[in-house]
């Protein structure tokens, strides 16, 4: 099974005052590394993962499907599971195995009312909140930090890298349009995704060599 989502409309729009740039508090000299997610390592095959998600979520083979990103030429492994913020509805989690290695490289959870009928703007907006105070609270150095951050399609709640260059990601995407009465800036939730990915700058995916055609 693969779970996609696109823009659409969602009411009530909730207004929001994009905040300053925001930074971690933390130790510049030190900070947590970033693995994988929960018993999921960067590095692991399939079926060690496999292995890890019927261990952490106690949930059968079955429920476990495997597909394949034709574009990237990656494999992936999604699963749904209730309740990973408590309260916060059912997520789609994707594990991505990287092209060349064959080894977890990327893991995204997303939330959605694609995903769970029943989850809702302020859900969305819940979990987001959530997620980000626990991030903001890890430890990472203020110069491999941000969030609070207007993009586009929504708001980069918190990104961080560690040392390795590994990065977490947490993104509240929807529609964003300006109230001309108080100059805000308005965003209709539609999805919250976190992501966990190896080496972002130099990803294991499929791409044409420079100077092929």
């Amino acid at each position: 099974m693969q779970y996609f989502w696109s823009i659409r409309k969602i009411l009530p729009v909730i207004i929001l005052v994009i905040m300053p740039a925001w930074q971690a508090w933390a130790d510049p000299a030190s900070g947590p590394a970033i693995e994988g997610f929960r018993g999921a390592n960067f590095g692991m095959t399939q079926m060690q993962v496999r292995a890890a998600i019927a261990r952490e979520f106690n949930i059968s083979a079955a429920a476990i499907t495997a597909s394949e990103n034709v574009l990237q030429h990656t494999q992936v492994l999604s699963v749904k599971l209730p309740d990973l913020v408590p309260g916060g509805g059912d997520a789609a989690v994707s594990y991505v195995f990287g092209y060349t290695t064959h080894r977890l490289i990327e893991v995204n959870v997303l939330w959605s009312a694609q995903i769970d009928p029943k989850i809702t703007p302020a859900m969305l907006y819940q979990n987001g909140e959530s997620l980000q105070n626990y991030f903001a609270t890890e430890g990472f150095p203020a110069d491999r930090s941000t969030g609070n951050v207007a993009t586009a399609n929504g708001i980069l709640l918190f990104r961080a890298t560690d040392s390795n260059g590994n990065a977490v990601l947490l993104i509240l995407s929807g529609a964003m349009t300006k109230d001309p009465k108080s100059d805000k800036s308005i965003l209709s939730p539609e999805a919250l995704t976190l992501a966990y990915a190896a080496d972002p700058q130099h990803p294991d995916i499929f791409q044409l060599p420079k100077g092929s055609f």
